[in-house]
């Protein structure tokens, strides 16, 4: 029934507001792409424990309004089940990873300000690992199929640098049953702005990157 909702949810906003997205990304698509890619961190929850999630992203964004791309996504923070194997206490380390497909609708409220929209679905699995007398296993392993809707709000200092929060929620479309803990959570995170690429068109303006990279194709 949850996931239902959010399904229904996230249908229903996408379609209000249709018309109006659909003819953006379409003027943003005929102009030619340029490169993209981000890190980034989350903090989430898996059960009761705190969760960091680490990804990397590369991607393609049309006229600054419109990303699609793909990233890997892993779990940093370090979850662990103890387990008795004989007479061995052993800790058991859960593994969360997974790739992912996004696509990202931009918004720019005004020289400083911009809104971001990521909406994303990967495939990966989640399983424990341990090591006993120098042999690695895994169990519970399991496919899972992770959806991750994110709002996003950029303050930029200029064209360098800036600041964001972004808040989302992982919505678990498959998920693993053998593993008892709930991986449905809210996510967010505050942090620093970097843009690499603008920073190198500083650097080196006349380059033929760096004047791809300021004409935004």
């Amino acid at each position: 029934m949850k996931k239902a909702f959010f399904i229904f949810l996230f249908c229903s906003v996408a379609l209000t507001s249709r018309c109006q997205l659909i003819d953006t990304i379409q003027s943003a698509i005929e102009r030619k792409g340029s490169f993209s890619f981000c890190f980034n961190t989350r903090n989430s929850f898996i059960g009761n424990y705190n969760a960091n999630i680490f990804g990397f992203n590369v991607g393609v964004c049309f006229g600054k309004k419109f990303t699609i791309g793909g990233g890997l996504n892993t779990l940093a923070s370090p979850i662990y089940e103890t387990k008795y194997i004989g007479s061995d206490t052993i800790k058991s380390k859960l593994n969360f990873f997974f790739i992912s497909y996004f696509v990202e609708y931009i918004i720019t409220l005004s020289k400083h300000w911009r809104i971001e929209l990521p909406v994303s679905i990967g495939i990966g699995s989640s399983s424990y690992k341990y090591t006993l007398n120098k042999t690695v296993f895994t169990e519970k392993n399991k496919v899972i199929i992770p959806l991750e809707p994110q709002v996003e709000l950029d303050y930029n200092f200029n064209k360098y640098c800036g600041l964001y929060t972004q808040v989302g929620y992982r919505l678990m479309l498959i998920d693993n049953n053998q593993i008892g803990y709930n991986f449905n959570s809210v996510t967010y995170s505050v942090g620093v702005l970097i843009y690499p690429l603008e920073i190198y068109a500083g650097l080196f303006p006349r380059t033929k990157w760096a004047k791809m990279i300021e004409s935004g194709e």
